[in-house]
């Protein structure tokens, strides 16, 4: 059985290691490499050869499932670069952020308490909330596509890749809300 390089999930999928990488790509490599080492196509190989597909299925799978992703991907590519986003041990967050945060979660109890108007106010709350995750997306791919960033803008990255997930946590709050309503 031939192996993928892996040094890295970029790797791995022969694709360029950038933030900003062309989703459609990524996913037709990784089509081709589950197809290519998907466990059924080594039913009858030996056993090490059966074992070996499906470690290569389950990385092939995490990879894309990280780069897909595009808070798992700033924080994997912080990650090559020896940077941890650290959301356990590091709490601080830029106060204005937090600030955001709790904004767009009373909007969203105003939104779910009312009774007229729930799925417009989720709707719109929804853009917004998107809104924000975009432009964050897009600074973080000014970042970590710069091969040349220095520590400071890294460490903006990490801020940015933490604020993915509050973001990403409120989207998720309001398609359940949205779901709800059904």
């Amino acid at each position: 059985m031939q192996t993928p390089f892996e040094n890295d999930f970029f790797d791995l999928f022969g694709i360029e290691k950038t933030y900003s990488l062309d989703r459609l790509q990524l996913r037709d490599r990784f089509r081709a490499l589950q197809k290519k080492f998907h466990p059924d196509n080594f039913a009858s190989a030996s056993e090490h050869e059966r074992r070996l597909s499906a470690q290569y299925a389950a990385l092939i799978n995490e990879a894309y499932s990280t780069l897909s992703d595009a808070m798992q991907r700033g924080r994997y590519m912080l990650t090559l670069q020896g940077i941890s986003t650290d959301e356990e041990l590091d709490t601080s967050m830029d106060p204005e952020f937090l600030i955001q945060q709790l904004e767009l979660r009373e909007d969203l109890d105003t939104a779910t308490a009312s009774t007229d108007s729930a799925m417009e106010m989720l709707a719109s709350l929804a853009t917004k909330v998107n809104n924000e995750f975009s432009k964050r997306e897009e600074s973080i791919a000014e970042i970590l596509d710069n091969t040349a960033a220095q520590d400071s803008e890294l460490e903006k990255a990490r801020q940015l890749v933490r604020e993915l997930q509050f973001l990403s946590r409120i989207r998720s709050e309001i398609e359940d809300a949205e779901e709800a309503l059904f």
